[in-house]
């Protein structure tokens, strides 16, 4: 039977061999179709990664010897810095500070007590207060630069940090030796909210002009059932009060007027005025029983369901 149709496609197709090899190609062209997925996949997140921009941010200004927090493009806090006594620069042991584009590598002096002296990125027992006469260590905090461009390329290895000094007097003015010093304690707020990985860009012109950062509400989403409306429960009107007449009158009136009087007589009427048994007489005044009221105070779960809803998110020397 197996060779009766392989006799019949080499009629019809001339050959089986394709048939036979369908198998082998798909062996190999299934890998490449993946290899090829995967590779667009990663180009388009990489792309991605490159023209979103980040949303938190530092921008260092030279000329302004400040330093501006920025977040979702608008600033989030300003201090005063100081950047280099010799310029603008990123050469081995020129003490100048460099330019462009960088990341926080890593974080040192995290709990550290303001003005502990920081060597080589590793804490001491020493501790200074600000202005100390004659020192001029790294103290607190240090936030380690990495450059991103060929033009800060040696940023890492010189040991460019952001950093605390005990000469807070001079904050504002360029007399560092290479690092961006800060405050102590603007630092250490800083410090805080700057996690690992933050841009960093040092410009030599002044801070671009920003807006406020502005907290987006956060974003509550609705459910999809509909919220009843609850309206205080109005009372049913009163319907005029009827008087009641009792079933069995036209029975009543003859023994009502007792024996040899007649239905009529008006002194037979006059004596049971006001007797029990009067009450089914013509003419004679009627009880009037209370109406039986509904008992019922609250309206049913299926009645208030079912009104209308309402319609009305670094080298030990630069610093």
């Amino acid at each position: 039977m197996r060779r009766a149709n392989l006799r019949h496609i080499r009629h019809c197709h001339g050959s089986a061999e394709p048939f036979q090899s369908a198998p082998v190609l798909r062996k190999i062209l299934r890998p490449l179709l993946v290899a090829s997925l995967l590779a667009g996949w990663v180009a388009m997140r990489a792309q991605a990664q490159e023209t979103t921009p980040p949303a938190l941010g530092i921008i260092v200004s030279v000329a302004d010897q400040r330093l501006t927090v920025v977040r979702d493009g608008g600033w989030v806090a300003k201090y005063r810095i100081s950047t280099s006594r010799f310029g603008i620069g990123d050469s081995h042991g020129s003490y100048k500070t460099p330019l462009g584009q960088f990341r926080v590598c890593d974080k040192v002096g995290e709990s550290l007590a303001s003005g502990t002296v920081i060597r080589h990125r590793v804490a001491t027992s020493e501790v200074l207060p600000v202005n100390a006469a004659g020192r001029d260590p790294i103290v607190t905090r240090v936030i380690w630069l990495e450059g991103l461009e060929e033009q800060n390329r040696n940023a890492k290895s010189r040991g460019i940090y952001i950093h605390g000094t005990t000469e807070e007097k001079w904050i504002g003015k360029p007399v560092s030796w290479g690092c961006v010093r800060m405050r102590s304690g603007d630092v250490v707020e800083m410090f805080t909210h700057i996690p690992v990985g933050t841009r960093v860009a040092i410009i030599a012109g002044k801070q671009p002009k920003l807006g406020k950062y502005v907290p987006q509400p956060p974003v509550i989403i609705a459910s999809n059932s509909a919220v009843p409306e609850y309206a205080p429960e109005v009372a049913p009107k009163k319907p005029e009060p009827q008087p009641r007449v009792a079933a069995n009158s036209q029975r009543l009136a003859p023994i009502a007027a007792g024996p040899g009087a007649t239905p009529g007589d008006p002194g037979a009427a006059q004596a049971l005025r006001g007797s029990i048994l009067a009450a089914g007489l013509p003419g004679a005044p009627q009880k009037v029983g209370p109406l039986k009221q509904d008992s019922m105070k609250f309206q049913s779960w299926s009645a208030v369901t079912s009104r209308e809803p309402d319609n009305s998110s670094k080298t030990a020397g630069t610093h």
